[in-house]
């Protein structure tokens, strides 16, 4: 008996690879988008282009911050523009981020809900409480 050897031939589109067999050509396939800055690899180019972001620093145009995250550059901008639409109700206080003027509330109350076990630190900050139990 014969085998049937097929004439078509699997192309991918991305390089010039080709070959007969279907299973050798996915896995050609893999990870063959790869970032021109690192030694990331995706099959999917919005991969990709979300990785791409990262090497492009962002630059702020009042100070010296730079980062690459740009949620964490939108929320650093907010530190600049004025007026300030979240205001302490207890000193001049003021932000644009509802976050930030919650953080600092904690400033004006007596109350330290948060206590460690193995010293007198306590806090009403649950960051700085976190920050203080990994020393």
């Amino acid at each position: 008996f014969g085998q049937h050897i097929a004439n078509e031939a699997f192309n991918w589109a991305h390089c010039d690879y080709g070959t007969k067999n279907k299973k050798l050509l996915q896995r050609h396939k893999c990870n063959v988008l790869q970032c021109g800055h690192c030694v990331y690899k995706t099959n999917f180019e919005s991969y990709l282009k979300r990785h791409l972001l990262k090497h492009k620093e962002l630059k702020c145009a009042t100070c010296d911050y730079k980062t690459n995250n740009k949620s964490y550059f939108k929320r650093h901008l907010l530190k600049h523009t004025d007026p300030k639409h979240f205001k302490c109700v207890h000193c001049d206080y003021g932000t644009n981020s509802k976050r930030n003027l919650k953080g600092h509330l904690l400033k004006h109350t007596d109350s330290k809900d948060f206590k460690c076990g193995d010293c007198d630190y306590k806090t009403n900050n649950r960051n700085y409480f976190k920050r203080h139990q990994l020393k």
